[in-house]
């Protein structure tokens, strides 16, 4: 175990330093190569990255800067980027746990918060050789993870000790810029709560919408939707989803986590659910129009508002295509908001219009499953009582500025009869 951790170290400090040894050597290589005074400096650059990237030199550093970071799951700089509390890092997990939080992820994500320029010690801490990190390693005192790379035992603790303060917060604290809760105990006693962002649980929620958004087996399954073929992969769609943003244009002042989602951070949305009342068929009055469920309804209100107001801004003008077009598409709306209202009277229980005190035409409209026949031209009944009754409210809508007739009322009696007849009564 300590062997492949040891390896893993060594691998990723020669890789720093071949990235290091290769952007001298493209600055070497330039179209119109450089003078003999720039390339001693070069050269220089290349001694010194021989010398700072030695395994024992760079840990030692490490263990130095190690101070400048702090490895965390949540983080106190979402809330806000200058707030300068402690960062918690928290990996006990619980996959009972009743709540969608940090604990109900089986491997957390760790973050690294402070700063940017000593991120490197934080990938260190966070090689991983297949059963813990090196961060979980230190974490639990196990130091002779270092000890075959470490001259003596004294370097050995001197890096375990200077890597554990990325891992340790010796005096927790709060900031005037962090979110922070007086929640009563009793007896004007209060405890001071600071709740903390969770990149762990974010960075995980992150990559799960990004999977059935961007993933290939979300596109093949949702292909194999699309030409209405069977799929081993379930489709998976998180609507209404708000998206904010850390950091602006440099994320990786946040937080490294928060670099590599490009700052972002998916929100899932938590209003409270669509009220939706019990289901009452409309059983009194004659006239389902002068229902409370019709009058109350706030889009017909709406729709007739507009409509009304229409009416009368064009009442002195002569009447034009445009007029005629606009006037049949408000009335339209209406007939469709009402055709809405009614829909869910028509599948309701087979017969239930026989006790109640709708006209013969209504009850044929609105129970289309009743056995009772109506003898009479219902679809004329009713298209005449819309007629009236959108007349009636244009009026009052309008504080009696419309007087709508005959003309008008033949007009809207036409319209709905199409409207039933289309909508298949």
């Amino acid at each position: 175990m300590q062997t492949e951790i040891s390896t893993l170290i060594q691998a990723y400090i020669e890789q720093r330093r071949q990235t290091k040894l290769d952007e001298i050597e493209k600055k070497k290589n330039v179209k119109n190569g450089v003078s003999e005074i720039e390339l001693a400096t070069l050269n220089e650059q290349i001694q010194t990255a021989y010398q700072d990237f030695d395994v024992q030199t760079w840990l030692t550093s490490a263990a130095v800067r190690a101070k400048q970071i702090s490895l965390a799951t949540h983080a106190v700089k979402f809330t806000h980027g200058s707030a300068k509390g402690s960062n918690i890092l928290a990996l006990a997990s619980n996959t009972d746990a009743p709540y969608l939080d940090s604990s109900a992820i089986v491997t957390p994500a760790v973050d690294a918060v402070g700063n940017a320029a000593a991120l490197d010690v934080a990938k260190l801490l966070q090689l991983d050789d297949g059963d813990a990190t090196l961060a979980v390693y230190l974490s639990q005192g196990d130091d002779h993870v270092l000890r075959s790379l470490a001259s003596s035992d004294e370097q050995c603790q001197l890096w375990a000790d200077g890597l554990r303060q990325a891992l340790e917060v010796k005096t927790p604290s709060s900031h005037t810029l962090a979110k922070q809760i007086y929640f009563p105990i009793g007896d004007n006693q209060y405890h001071l709560i600071s709740p903390l962002y969770s990149s762990a649980l974010a960075h995980e929620l992150f990559h799960q919408v990004q999977h059935s958004r961007f993933s290939d087996e979300m596109k093949a399954a949702r292909e194999a939707r699309k030409k209405n073929q069977s799929s081993d992969i379930d489709v998976v769609r998180y609507s209404n989803l708000a998206i904010t943003i850390s950091g602006g244009s440099k994320p990786q002042n946040i937080s490294q986590l928060n670099s590599k989602r490009y700052g972002k951070t998916y929100l899932f949305p938590c209003t409270a659910p669509d009220w939706k009342s019990q289901y009452q068929p409309p059983m009194f009055g004659s006239n389902w129009f002068d229902s409370r469920e019709v009058g109350r309804n706030t889009e017909t209100y709406y729709l007739i508002k507009l409509l009304a107001e229409f009416l009368v801004k064009v009442k002195p003008l002569d009447s034009n295509i445009r007029i005629r077009q606009r006037r049949e598409q408000l009335a339209d709306q209406i007939l469709d908001s009402i055709l809405t209202l009614a829909a869910p009277h028509q599948v309701n229980a087979k017969g239930w219009s026989e006790t109640s005190e709708l006209s013969p035409a209504q009850q044929c409209w609105l129970d289309p499953q009743a056995e009772h026949l109506y003898s009479g031209d219902w679809q004329t009944e009713i298209s005449r009582d819309f007629g009236l009754w959108l007349n009636n409210r244009l009026e009052k809508a309008s504080q009696q500025q419309l007087m709508l007739g005959s003309e008008a009322l033949q007009h809207w009696q036409a319209l709905c009869h199409d409207a039933i007849r289309e909508a298949g009564r």
